[in-house]
């Protein structure tokens, strides 16, 4: 049913900030539904031909456009505009009256398209945009597929670089970079190659890339090569969490090879895991007497754990010469304790060593491109998959870019955006 709005309702007064739409431009309001419709018509006005330059004000005919001005909670708002077509008496040419609210051949208002822009910024899927703007998926899609960001200018002081599961374009994995200190991101790789990787820091000049001076990344062999190769002058640093991490993982396999050792004793090890990985500080008295009973039990377990909490230590070590000088101590007693588990460090950690040294010696850490990997994650999540690199680098891009500022090559269509 057809519910007829009286003219001095407040919602005249708003849909001007809200839809572009004088108020004095509408002529009645109804609601049928839950939909809210304005009839539109505006003055008759003096018009320039855009054939030959003359003036008119000669009215041909009328065409009625219904026009989606968005939604509010539980409630759609359409209009229905009475466009007028002028003639011209000069060159016989017709044409349409100029609105500041919907462009031709269209059926979205640009308030509306403005509002697909804006949430395209947030980590939501396609649907919930298009169910939020009264549109199709495959019209929020299309909107997305016009906006444009190209590849930076220039590369930051501090460069960080890693790798996520992407599954866009046939690529299981594609790559990140991001300024860790500035906290935005520079760009998103279609695919972890090193041939791809050295054509696309080979594409800046030798002046841009000495303008990076430090070089945050995983212990990934793959990125030291390209990084060593490509950016000979800067400092590449480990992150901090992915080298604490793999003596984690260490002492978990002592654990899991005592859990199938110890039968007798293999619930108990399973079940105050997370004990050995807690910091000492942070145990109840409940705990620490479940640890002492697990290196009554264990005494590789303790081994373990006490060259876990030795590397830790190399947190509180100021100055380059006391973290290197920790360091080779540590290794020494990885050495000694002949744990096979912790074998691989002798090697990997000698080979990583100025890396390393770099992690615990600068501030830098890739804390802000795992957060991002994380926002990537949950975006795939909600998406089911994103396949199309194009749109789903756009969307990452745009996911990084901070409120109230511009990200740096973001190009819509001008004729899109309202002026």
């Amino acid at each position: 049913p057809k519910e007829r709005m009286r003219s001095h309702m407040p919602t005249i007064n708003y849909i001007q900030p809200f839809f572009n739409i004088k108020g004095k431009f509408i002529a009645n309001s109804y609601k049928i539904d839950n939909s809210l419709v304005y009839e539109v018509i505006l003055p008759v006005t003096e018009h320039t031909c855009p054939y030959c330059g003359h003036t008119t004000k000669y009215i041909k005919d009328y065409r009625v456009r219904t026009i989606n001005l968005g939604s509010i909670p539980g409630l759609y708002i359409c209009a229905k505009y009475k466009q007028r077509r002028y003639s011209c008496p000069q060159c016989t040419h017709s044409f349409s009256e100029e609105n500041p609210f919907i462009q031709r051949y269209k059926q979205l208002g640009m308030t509306t398209i403005a509002e697909i822009f804006r949430l395209l910024h947030e980590g939501l899927n396609y649907t919930t945009i298009a169910r939020a703007c009264h549109v199709s998926v495959t019209t929020v899609i299309r909107y997305c597929s016009l906006i444009s960001i190209s590849r930076p200018k220039e590369l930051p002081t501090v460069l960080g670089i890693d790798e996520f599961r992407g599954n866009a374009a046939g690529q299981k994995y594609q790559v990140i970079l991001t300024d860790p200190d500035s906290h935005h991101i520079i760009d998103v790789l279609p695919k972890k190659d090193t041939n791809a990787l050295c054509r696309y820091f080979a594409s800046y000049s030798r002046k841009a890339r000495q303008k990076v001076r430090f070089i945050v990344m995983d212990m990934s062999p793959q990125f030291r090569l390209v990084m060593e190769t490509l950016f000979p002058h800067a400092h590449i640093v480990c992150d901090r969490y992915h080298v604490c991490r793999l003596v984690d993982w260490a002492v978990e396999r002592v654990r899991k090879r005592e859990q199938k050792k110890l039968v007798r004793y293999s619930a108990m090890l399973k079940s105050n895991k997370r004990i050995l990985m807690k910091h000492p500080g942070r145990l109840t008295d409940a705990e620490l007497i479940k640890l002492e009973e697990i290196f009554r039990v264990s005494d590789d377990l303790r081994k373990a754990y006490k060259l876990k909490q030795e590397f830790i230590h190399i947190f509180k070590r100021q100055g380059k010469e006391r973290i290197t000088h920790h360091l080779q101590w540590w290794l020494k007693s990885v050495k000694t304790s002949q744990l096979t588990e912790f074998r691989n460090f002798s090697t990997s950690f000698v080979s990583w060593k100025g890396q390393i040294t770099n992690a615990f010696l600068l501030p830098f850490s890739n804390g802000y491109t795992e957060g991002c990997n994380n926002k990537i994650k949950v975006l795939k999540r909600i998406s089911y998959g994103l396949r199309h690199f194009g749109r789903f680098r756009t969307r990452i891009l745009l996911l990084s870019k901070k409120k109230g500022t511009e990200h740096e090559g973001v190009r819509c269509p001008k004729s899109l955006l309202i002026s």
